[in-house]
């Protein structure tokens, strides 16, 4: 929905470029939904909020790990919007 979100899946690859897994967590899930609304705060202000979560069949496994592995993945989210912050300013 031009210019407020984003969604698309997300999956790992293998070294031929087909689907594949995680490297180091085996039983992490196949596919992820990754969704990004963008809202206006101002005229120089943009808030990002992402939501990212597990997508078509996984196991009660793969969804146990995804849950346990959340604040990790804000640690990486963050990283990543702080080092595009640094390319923009």
């Amino acid at each position: 929905t031009p210019p407020s979100r984003i969604v698309y899946t997300q999956e790992f690859c293998d070294q031929d470029e087909g689907p594949g897994r995680h490297p180091f967590a085996p039983t992490w899930p196949q596919t992820m939904l990754t969704t990004v609304s963008f809202e206006a705060e101002g005229p120089a202000r943009t808030r990002v909020t992402i939501i990212w979560e597990v997508y078509g069949e996984a196991t009660a496994e793969e969804r146990a790990k995804f849950r346990a592995e959340k604040p990790g993945m804000t640690v990486g989210w963050t990283g990543s919007f702080d080092k595009l912050e640094k390319l923009l300013g």
